[in-house]
């Protein structure tokens, strides 16, 4: 490690320490970023990584330390000291106006005016601006479309436009890529190396896509249990040195093998259909089987998952679960019918953040935890503490609010509650979003042990690796319909993205790949 003068860092962390009521989140942390360079910030869930990233936004007070912003000794106390001082954040949480409009959410605080002194906003040079950004960045939203419409991948497109509408010194990016297409991460890879180059811009990087430290990182700097374990070149760094030092520990087989499913169904569904998102899907879930369902932003995963699971109302179409047709219309009904969902917006439905990981483990399963019309609370408390330890929740306790947990943390608190109701098919709407290296194992195994009690999984993802590697068959979507589907081993990578695009004809049309 080299080091240098203050003056020659853009921002510099000493000695940053945070705790909270019986953890200690940051122990004597120092970072430090250069112009124009991409440091990424690795750790596994916990490790500290977005505690230091919130001191250095100002939602958190340091409780020791200091920050240099080139050179200069400065105050963070609030996120508009952090603004003034040109740093700009796009977290792994979703942070618009679900009720604006995508221009209004892009400019919010930055409108151009036509009358400055009366705040009158000119708007045709809003959605000029808007538009203009959109199309510079590859991203096809109409601008005048009310975010809260929008998936959990357009309102990130959205988010990082935001970020990218002043000419920021810093730009921090949190788990940017977690919910995004392969087209979408290559766009935005392209849009860092055109800032870096142009205005060296300094990008601080944390990302659990361990190919993206290679593919877009000048340095790493590795965090464990809230220590700085050190900080290197990335060219100078192996991936299994690399993954060693983020876990302490031996690389483990991250992957399970995978039993082989029954012949019996747990899932079938028939001509699912829904205006605008579903075109008559036909498909079949065995017991005890894992089926990935991938494709590009706005292929329908999603969509599926949510209209099976009666999130979505149907335009047409039958649904059985192990034989028997249900005829469920929401959440509610496909839980009593043994459908549970697993949903990739975990913040707005997947969890009650003000109520504690106990708590939100037992919410769907309180007729189980009750006998006789009492519940009972020392069974709840003994299943959500083996959960807890099954999935290494980083927490002080059981108790603890979900709202204080780290973004990975959460996700595993979500897949918790669902296994814990004890469903017979599973919908996991990208699993392990967001999640560390050893917490997708975790999970892995865990889906692993569903399988051989029976349970049938679909899992909708939009990673290929994990699509290829946890999966019994995967399918591929492309609008609203099955384009392929795939036995395990019989596809790579090219193969899914290849079907998943379709064959571009002269007129722009994207036609079945032959």
């Amino acid at each position: 490690m080299t080091n240098l003068s203050a003056s020659e860092y853009i921002v510099e962390m000493k000695g940053i320490r945070k705790e909270f009521p019986g953890v200690v989140a940051l122990d004597d942390v120092s970072f430090q970023l250069r112009p124009g360079e991409v440091h990424v910030l690795l750790g596994e869930n916990g490790a500290g990584k977005s505690t230091l990233i919130k001191v250095l936004s100002g939602a958190y007070f340091a409780d020791e330390g200091e920050i240099f912003i080139e050179g200069k000794k400065v105050d963070i106390n609030s996120p508009q000291d952090a603004l003034d001082q040109g740093l700009r954040f796009i977290y792994q949480e979703l942070n618009l106006v679900r009720e604006l409009d995508i221009a209004k959410n892009m400019f919010l605080g930055m409108e151009p005016m036509s009358i400055p002194l009366l705040n009158v906003v000119n708007q045709r040079k809003l959605y000029a601006q808007a538009a203009e950004l959109l199309e510079r960045f590859h991203i096809d939203l109409d601008p005048t479309e009310v975010v809260g419409k929008l998936s959990v991948t357009q309102q990130k497109m959205v988010e990082i436009a935001r970020a990218l509408t002043t000419r920021a010194q810093v730009i921090v990016l949190d788990e940017p890529t977690d919910v995004l297409e392969d087209r979408s991460r290559q766009d935005l890879f392209q849009v860092i190396e055109q800032l870096k180059k142009e205005q060296d811009v300094g990008f601080i990087y944390i990302s659990h896509r361990y190919a993206e430290v290679y593919e877009l990182g000048d340095r790493v700097t590795i965090l464990r249990d809230g220590k700085n374990v050190g900080t290197y070149n990335i060219a100078d760094l192996a991936f299994d040195t690399m993954i060693e030092r983020m876990i302490g520990g031996e690389i483990q087989k991250q992957y399970p093998d995978l039993p082989p499913p029954t012949h019996e169904d747990a899932l079938h569904v028939e001509n699912i259909r829904r205006t605008g998102t579903l075109n008559g899907v036909d498909l079949t879930l065995k017991r005890g089987e894992i089926v990935g369902v991938t494709g590009l932003m706005g292929a329908g995963k999603t969509e599926l998952g949510r209209a099976i699971a009666g999130v979505d109302p149907l335009d047409d179409g039958s649904i059985y679960v192990q034989g028997k047709e249900t005829r469920h219309t929401t959440p509610s009904g496909a839980i009593k019918n043994g459908i549970a969902y697993l949903t990739e917006d975990r913040k707005t439905l997947g969890l009650v953040l003000d109520h504690s990981i106990r708590n939100n483990y037992a919410m769907p399963s309180l007729d189980r935890l009750s006998f006789a019309g009492l519940v009972q609370h020392g069974k709840i408390d003994a299943e959500a503490q083996d959960y807890m330890d099954k999935l290494s929740i980083k927490a002080p306790s059981i108790y603890t609010l979900t709202r204080q947990l780290s973004g990975g943390n959460q996700q595993k608190a979500v897949v918790a509650k669902w296994l814990g109701a004890q469903a017979k098919v599973l919908i996991f709407d990208e699993p392990t979003r967001g999640i560390d290296i050893n917490g997708r194992r975790e999970i892995y195994r865990l889906m692993e042990e569903l399988l051989r009690q029976g349970v049938g999984i679909l899992m909708l993802t939009s990673d290929y690796t994990e699509a290829l590697e946890m999966s019994h068959r995967v399918i591929v979507m492309r609008r609203g319909e099955i384009a392929k589907e795939y036995q395990r081993g019989e596809a790579t990578e090219a193969d899914i993205l290849r079907e998943a695009i379709g064959k571009v004809t002269t007129n722009g049309n994207a036609q079945p790949v032959r």
